[in-house]
């Protein structure tokens, strides 16, 4: 069954808000908040949601740039379905949660040792504010990827 999730990135100015999971399958990397879909909820409904009880922060206005298609465990199968989001608008303070540890990194400076493989694919593409949905296929230890596809989109 595939999994469908949110992720979100909140941006302040020049940085970029990560959270350290400390279970899952992110346990041990540095990822923007979201998860899983709470019944009922849209997309949008759960990136605020699970923004806020991951990060303390208040998504307003959360953009959506499309869609992450992963397709883990080196296998053709579609594995979690994921609706990208992300804002410059919010409120409140960051504070941790159980998920982990959450802290502001300059663009430049992201932990990308320390973070998914794919980003390194599109995460410019959602940091310069554009529509795109991304495929994405892992290796059986769902460290590397072995291929992936962007589509951009308009608007």
């Amino acid at each position: 069954m595939v999994m469908r999730a949110t992720l979100c990135h909140v941006i302040n100015n020049n940085r970029l808000l990560l959270k350290k999971a400390t279970r899952g399958i992110s346990k041990g990397k540095w990822n923007g908040p979201g998860g899983k879909f709470e019944k009922g909820e849209t997309p949008e409904q759960c990136a605020i949601r699970e923004t806020l009880e991951e990060t303390g922060i208040t998504m307003h206005r959360p953009f959506f740039h499309g869609k992450l298609y992963f397709f883990m465990d080196g296998k053709r199968r579609l594995s979690i379905e994921g609706f990208l989001f992300s804002t410059k608008s919010f409120s409140g303070k960051i504070k941790p949660s159980e998920e982990g540890p959450v802290k502001w990194f300059d663009i430049g400076k992201l932990p990308k040792n320390c973070m998914w493989d794919d980003d390194q694919y599109w995460l410019n593409l959602m940091l310069s504010g554009r529509r795109f949905d991304a495929y994405i296929y892992y290796d059986k230890s769902n460290k590397k990827v072995i291929e992936y596809r962007i589509r951009l989109l308009k608007g």
